[in-house]
């Protein structure tokens, strides 16, 4: 009972401390050109309304869908076709539109019952009329940063993971939806990784969710000097900043670490990218730690870095 009342508090306080900033908000994402969001599951603890409202006060109109707010589950394929209808109305009553999901870490492709798993996530998405879901390949580590897999076990899992994918995309080509595999080690870890995946398994239903956050963090790369040649097959970006060597989980607010944005939106924007965005983390080094009322206002500072850059590049200036 204790958490739950410091729950309530910690959200009425979110919630007072943005009407304190409403005001000296950014103008509503609904004029731009482009679509900047917000991973909802920073919000988790917070049920869905609370949580779209922290979202929209923060300058925000779109999100990455989160799975659970507040014990309630929003987005799972255990939810009837009519709970799902139901559910997306809710959120755009409040405001609010779905435009990506990390619906690809759910399931294992390459693990026995993966590909029904995965496929089940993209219908998922469909219903809810999301156009990306953002996975990544197999994991290549046994431990990060210092215990790689054998070639042994890795190159198999590669292979099965492939033979999954070719039959994941034909359901995704089916339903609409594009998977945007996102670096996250091993087959993706780099655009160079990431070109070879998109030339191996060619449809405009399998492309790249790009995040400067885990090529730094993964492989201690900033910039990576292959983006332009992947630019083309960007179609999402998962935002965050990383500051510090390689394997230093530190995720601060974006334009605070080492990550080179209007480099890395440059590039994108150069080769014709309009994709959904959705900032993934803020939490520095406290994962999974922070109040509603520290995130409001780390994605406030977000807001009013990322926003004035990508006005400025998407206007040509």
């Amino acid at each position: 009972m204790q958490e739950l009342d410091l729950s309530r508090r910690r959200a009425l306080q979110g919630l007072a401390a943005l009407a304190g900033i409403a005001g000296a908000r950014p103008s509503a994402a609904a004029s731009k050109s482009y679509k900047l969001g917000v991973n909802a599951a920073m919000y988790a603890e917070l049920p869905l309304d609370q949580a779209m409202a922290h979202i929209q006060k923060a300058g925000y109109r779109y999100i990455c869908i989160g799975r659970v707010h507040a014990g309630e589950a929003v987005f799972s394929p255990d939810l009837p076709k009519a709970e799902r209808t139901r559910i997306l109305r809710r959120i755009r009553d409040l405001g609010i539109e779905p435009i990506m999901s990390l619906g690809g870490f759910a399931a294992h492709l390459e693990a026995d019952g993966g590909l029904e798993k995965y496929n089940a996530e993209l219908d998922l998405c469909a219903d809810f009329e999301i156009p990306i879901m953002v996975g990544a390949g197999p994991w290549y580590y046994t431990k990060f940063p210092n215990l790689p897999k054998s070639e042994r076990d890795w190159e198999p899992e590669v292979s099965r993971f492939y033979a999954a994918l070719e039959q994941a995309v034909r359901h995704a080509e089916s339903v609409g939806v594009t998977i945007g595999l996102k670096p996250h080690t091993g087959m993706t870890a780099r655009a160079r990784d990431c070109i070879q995946v998109v030339k191996r398994i060619v449809s405009p239903r399998l492309k790249i969710a790009w995040d400067a956050g885990n090529v730094s963090f993964y492989e201690g790369v900033y910039p990576d000097p292959d983006l332009p040649d992947l630019a083309p097959e960007v179609k999402a970006v998962c935002i965050k900043d990383h500051l510090g060597l390689r394997g230093d989980e530190n995720f601060p607010v974006p334009g605070q670490g080492q990550v080179d944005h209007e480099l890395m939106f440059r590039t994108l924007f150069t080769a014709g990218f309009n994709g959904p965005m959705q900032i993934e983390r803020v939490d520095g080094r406290d994962r999974g730690k922070l109040p509603p009322e520290v995130i409001d206002q780390r994605l406030f500072a977000a807001n009013r870095y990322l926003v004035p850059l990508l006005d400025r590049l998407t206007s040509g200036a």
